[in-house]
């Protein structure tokens, strides 16, 4: 076996250890039969709006998607809304079922395929999606904290100092691509001198990375993007606010966004496909030991929503595939050979 594919392997099992404790954890504080008892008091007439939230958020991310894919092209054909909707829906399934995020793969191959969008610009789109969603959540963060009086003020200082950090990052890394050749061959250099490190390997990274951020370059269109990811988030932060309270959990709008906050937050730490166990660990730390609420209807609301994400997914890429006249195992099979290609 290879690096790659021994390094693979050991995050794969990390990430498969890592949901297994934080599922464990969830259910040694919360007990079953709290769960039950909050299953049976929940509104679910609000969890349809709930449901709603998450299609909705779907919608505008194919939207925001379209933009980026048409941002900068000379040619007149645009690539239609359905398209682009469907190919999506699609790769977040399998996002939410496989590991190492193959859906944005099967993405960037499935878009491919459609004049005159190419493999490469499909993988960059994939790159700015993932800094604007980081922009949008450090950003976020700090505001809802602020509402939370009763955080120690050392909490509140550590968060916003992180956020500030991390806009600063985006703004190196933005600047870095519109010197992205010079950028590259600096980077090539130092790596050359750099035991243990391919040059060409990490080199091609950062130069994909920077490539991903190209559309940061041009202000009007990252005016666009930065409203576009704005009106993205609204739906799950209004879906997080209706769903907690379709577990009888009062909480505030700007509480609701804290939450989503931490879930996205979540995300980013070695687990199982969907962020299984740290992201429904992070909810119920959020709304228990944060706001004060009860454990079982906060468990509750994590599984609940993480149930209404599946639904919506699994239908819209059905419907997706019945669109694009593919299957999901000639997906899977291009993606892989396309990987395979990638690394060989």
């Amino acid at each position: 076996m290879d690096e790659s594919g021994k390094g693979k392997r050991i995050q794969l099992w990390v990430g498969l250890a890592v949901s297994l404790a934080c599922l464990a954890a969830i259910f040694i504080f919360v007990k079953p039969a709290e769960i039950i008892d909050a299953l049976r008091g929940a509104r679910f007439e609000l969890w349809l709006l709930a449901l709603s939230s998450v299609l909705i958020f779907m919608v505008l991310r194919a939207v925001r998607w379209r933009f980026m894919l048409n941002s900068g092209s000379k040619s007149e054909k645009k690539l239609p809304f359905t398209t682009v909707f469907h190919i999506q829906n699609i790769g977040y399934l399998l996002t939410y079922i496989f590991p190492f995020r193959l859906g944005d793969v099967a993405r960037a191959v499935l878009i491919g395929n459609v004049p005159p969008i190419t493999i490469s610009r499909g993988l960059s789109t994939m790159v700015a999606e993932r800094v604007l969603d980081l922009l949008f959540m450090v950003i976020l963060f700090p505001l809802t904290v602020a509402s939370l009086g009763h955080l120690p003020v050392e909490i509140r200082t550590a968060i916003q100092v992180a956020s500030i950090l991390s806009i600063a990052a985006a703004v190196v890394l933005v600047f870095a691509a519109n010197q992205r050749e010079t950028t590259v061959r600096i980077a090539a250099a130092i790596l050359d001198r750099t035991p243990r490190l391919d040059t060409v390997v990490w080199s091609r990274r950062l130069n994909d990375l920077l490539l991903g951020l190209n559309v940061f370059t041009r202000l009007g269109d990252a005016i666009i993007l930065i409203i576009l990811s704005i009106l993205v988030w609204l739906p799950i932060i209004g879906g997080y606010y209706v769903g907690l309270h379709g577990m009888n959990l009062n909480v505030t709008l700007m509480e609701a966004a804290f939450i989503v906050c931490i879930a996205a937050f979540a995300l980013s730490i070695p687990s199982t496909p969907g962020g299984v166990g740290p992201q429904d660990a992070g909810i119920t730390f959020a709304v228990v030991s944060v706001l004060g609420h009860p454990g079982g209807a906060a468990v509750t609301f994590a599984f609940l929503f993480r149930g209404i994400n599946y639904l919506v997914l699994g239908i819209l890429a059905i419907i997706g595939i019945t669109f694009t006249g593919e299957t999901f195992g000639s997906v899977i099979k291009s993606t892989q050979s396309f990987l395979q290609d990638r690394t060989s």
